[in-house]
């Protein structure tokens, strides 16, 4: 067994298949994780070239390399990609698949599969699908671990429900400590820059949408349309439109709380006559209230008889009186 992941492998080709086409199977002797790629009826050197250095890209370059002698691992092609990458290959002996058994074993197992999948006519490439999540999550007779488990450092998640589903309190650690740290700095400075405020917004209040798609260029911001928070999480946002009972989930920036002091508010503006009409009562009524406290302000209480013209006009500002500097007093013009 060898001491790492992803250091020995072992290829073989499986097929043909109903289709045509062949699959290109590669296992990892320490994980005895299982890849498949499916490759055309060409089955050329190039093609096989190409399918391996695209999982290769993904998981490294192994050590070695063991494979029977088909024509397409014995071509001038593969022998010098892998000189190129640093990759040994490792031929079996002629005539003796037992040499490269692990690859062969799998190879079995998954023709099995395929047999009991085209015998009711079902799609293959879905059952296969299916196989190869149960047997990556599945610990092996040999290992005791999981496939995934031995490459990746973790199971992978499948239907059969397991205790890391169970919600738990993450386990501190250097990067995740750091991780906080400098994603919280980020925010302050990001907040900063844009000066962004505290949103406070309940459900039950009444809102304002912002108008993302405008039909044209005199549409409003915001549509004059009141919708209703239902339900706010976080920054998200759910709304309705109490007309017709639709909801929206927007950001919420994207929104605009109603005041209720603006409810039900009118403005009207006073005509000449009573404008004149006031002016001439001298009644409390129309005279401006006095300050009660130093933070209210209710007008200024001004008469029309205490009218000074004087007052009006602008005061001349005086001129600031200049004085030479001292390094030019002995200047004669």
């Amino acid at each position: 067994m060898p001491s790492k992941p992803w250091i020995e492998v072992a290829v073989d080709f499986l097929g043909p298949l109903p289709c045509g086409t062949y699959l290109l199977v590669i296992i990892d002797y320490y994980s005895l994780r299982l890849r498949l790629r499916l490759q055309g009826g060409g089955l050329t050197a190039k093609e096989t070239v190409e399918r391996l250095d695209r999982i290769f890209s993904r998981l490294g370059y192994p050590q070695t390399i063991t494979l029977d002698n088909a024509k397409q691992f014995v071509g001038t092609e593969l022998d010098e990609y892998t000189k190129i990458k640093g990759i040994t290959l490792r031929h079996s002996t002629p005539y003796w698949p037992q040499e490269n058994g692990l690859v062969e074993r799998q190879n079995r197992s998954l023709l099995k599969r395929l047999q009991i999948c085209h015998a009711p006519s079902r799609d293959w490439r879905r059952d296969l699908r299916e196989y190869l999540l149960m047997y990556y999550t599945t610990p092996h007779s040999i290992t005791g671990k999981t496939p995934t488990e031995l490459l990746y450092g973790r199971t992978i998640r499948s239907k059969i429900p397991t205790l890391d589903d169970i919600e738990t309190m993450p386990i501190s650690s250097e990067a995740r400590d750091r991780d906080l740290v400098l994603k919280d700095i980020g925010k302050q400075s990001e907040d900063m820059r844009r000066h962004a405020r505290k949103y406070s917004l309940a459900t039950g209040d009444t809102v304002l949408m912002q108008n993302l798609l405008p039909g044209n260029k005199l549409s409003t911001t915001f549509n004059p349309k009141e919708y209703v928070v239902m339900h706010r999480s976080g920054p998200r946002v759910t709304i309705e439109d109490p007309a017709t009972g639709k909801s929206y989930d927007r950001n919420i920036a994207h929104l605009k709380k109603v005041s209720e002091n603006a409810e039900g508010l009118t403005e009207t503006n006073p005509t000449s006559e009573e404008v004149n009409e006031n002016h001439n009562d001298p009644s409390p009524e129309f005279l401006p209230e006095s300050s009660n406290s130093e933070g209210e302000f209710n007008g200024f209480n001004i008469g029309l008889n205490q009218y000074d013209e004087s007052n009006s006009l602008p005061k001349k500002q005086q001129r600031r009186a200049t004085k030479k500097p001292s390094r030019f007093a002995d200047y004669v013009p």
